[in-house]
């Protein structure tokens, strides 16, 4: 079939930023539109709105191609006849005519950073047989959008080249959340046979299974999708994210330990499926079956939501909600099961404990609270959790315990929740996210009936009592 090669080249950037690709005849102006974002690194075709708008502009004609709406009105509302500049919509005009009649074609991405690109036809060839786009041949990594047009990728470029800038890790994260990706024709090939212009030809490519063995232009290429992890990328590291997450949060979503551990280390910086395959590895399901982390389809779970069923109360409790981020350091305290933020109201609560505690069962108090704390963090009502404290409290009259109850409200409202997406519910405005003090009555466990080892845990876990507190 008919195609065009073409030589795109981005105007005014050292070193140079081109690529050279192959169109299939029969393309719309919006379609080559769509290719220039592809062989780059913009993003305006992944919005449901354009993110920036683009034209073409052919001065031999006087014709403006745009997707601008006001430009387009404008011209519309002219009188019949008057003269000036024909504008016309990029989706409604094929490249064919003038590509073949000029040879050239002028674009401008985004008329803030305003990106300006040379479009030159190289060869006419008719013996391209894919339905798609290609790119055969570039260099150079193209600018990320809202990069401050050349002026401002020049900076990003300095500070990027300086880790001791005080600007880096910051500039180096906000390039990669921007998609700065370097050229990569294989993982752009793989976007662009998304494409499709025509049909393509099978009968005349030399294939088996749909699987291309040789080709006179496509570049047969066999990297990965996702391209390679970065060198110095740190699987002990990325788990450890993983599981104080999965400790802080009780239910995450793998794009959101990803965010978090690409902010926070950037030099490491993954994809959401370049960790997806990390995951995949031997290794990992081990990792996850010596701790209380578990996979539930693209997120990561905590046991006791598991052993609960509590995962919906966690979900809608927290949806609409921002997440807690704490830094580096503090988040990964989390990796320790038994961690709970030293808050004053845990302090607090621990220094009154520590006197009187009495285990039910051979755990240290540190335990004993991470127990509470669980049995907090999937309970719809403040019962439970207060019950399970009172039982290891040692306290046995009415002012102790209300001074207990008094001291435990206070710990759970300056708690992590997961409810919360991690936030204290202290923090959290309108007053009424504050969690109520425990209104029904509850049993002192030293003068309680004696507990059968079949019969429910007076902890209120739900477990049977040889399972739990009388383990």
């Amino acid at each position: 079939m008919k195609a065009y090669i073409l030589k795109v080249e981005m105007i005014g950037l050292e070193p140079p930023v081109w690529r050279r690709v192959i169109v299939p005849a029969g393309a719309t102006f919006q379609r080559l539109h769509a290719v220039i974002q592809e062989i780059t690194n913009f993003q305006s075709e992944y919005m449901d709105w354009p993110l920036h708008f683009h034209e073409f502009r052919l001065p031999e004609e006087d014709l403006l191609i745009t997707n601008e709406p006001e430009v387009y009105e404008t011209f519309k509302k002219r009188k019949k006849g008057a003269g000036g500049q024909t504008v016309r919509k990029p989706q409604s005009l094929k490249i064919d005519d003038y590509l073949e009649k000029y040879g050239r074609l002028s674009y401008t991405y985004d008329f803030g950073d305003n990106w300006q690109f040379d479009i030159r036809l190289e060869k006419i060839v008719d013996d391209y047989y894919f339905g798609y786009p290609a790119v055969l041949d570039g260099a150079g990594d193209a600018p990320p959008e809202d990069a401050g047009g050349v002026p401002g990728f020049q900076q990003l470029l300095s500070v990027l080249a300086d880790e001791s800038h005080p600007d880096f890790e910051d500039m180096l994260w906000w390039s990669k959340e921007q998609h700065f990706d370097p050229y990569n024709r294989s993982r752009i090939n793989s976007s662009l046979a998304n494409q499709k212009i025509k049909k393509t030809e099978w009968n005349k490519i030399d294939h088996i299974n749909y699987e291309v063995l040789s080709d006179k232009y496509l570049p047969i290429e066999k990297d990965t999708e996702w391209g390679a992890l970065p060198a110095d990328f740190d699987k002990e590291l990325f788990w450890k994210y993983v599981k104080a997450c999965t400790n802080l949060y009780g239910v995450v979503p793998l794009d959101q330990v990803v965010e978090v551990f690409n902010r926070q280390n950037p030099k490491m910086y993954i994809k959401s499926g370049q960790a997806f395959q990390v995951m995949t590895e031997a290794d990992w399901k081990k990792r996850i079956e010596q701790s209380q982390v578990r996979r539930d389809g693209l997120n990561f779970i905590h046991q006791q939501v598991l052993e609960s069923g509590t995962k919906a109360f966690i979900e809608g409790s927290g949806s609409g909600k921002n997440w807690y981020v704490p830094a580096k350091e503090e988040l990964l305290r989390y990796t320790d099961d038994l961690y709970i933020e030293p808050t004053a109201a845990y302090l607090e609560l621990y220094q009154k404990l520590e006197p009187n505690f009495h285990p039910l069962k051979p755990v240290s108090l540190p335990q004993a609270l991470k127990e509470v704390m669980l049995v907090m963090q999937v309970e719809t009502a403040a019962t439970q959790a207060a019950q399970t404290l009172i039982n290891i409290s040692g306290f046995e009259n009415e002012r102790e315990l209300n001074e207990l109850i008094g001291l435990y409200s206070n710990f759970a409202n300056h708690s992590r929740h997961w409810a919360n997406r991690g936030h204290q519910p202290a923090e959290l405005l309108p007053r009424e996210n504050l969690m109520p003090l425990p209104d029904v009555p509850y049993e002192i466990a030293g003068n309680s009936e004696k507990v059968g080892r079949n019969d429910p845990c007076p902890c209120g876990s739900g477990k049977k009592y040889k399972k739990c507190c009388g383990a």
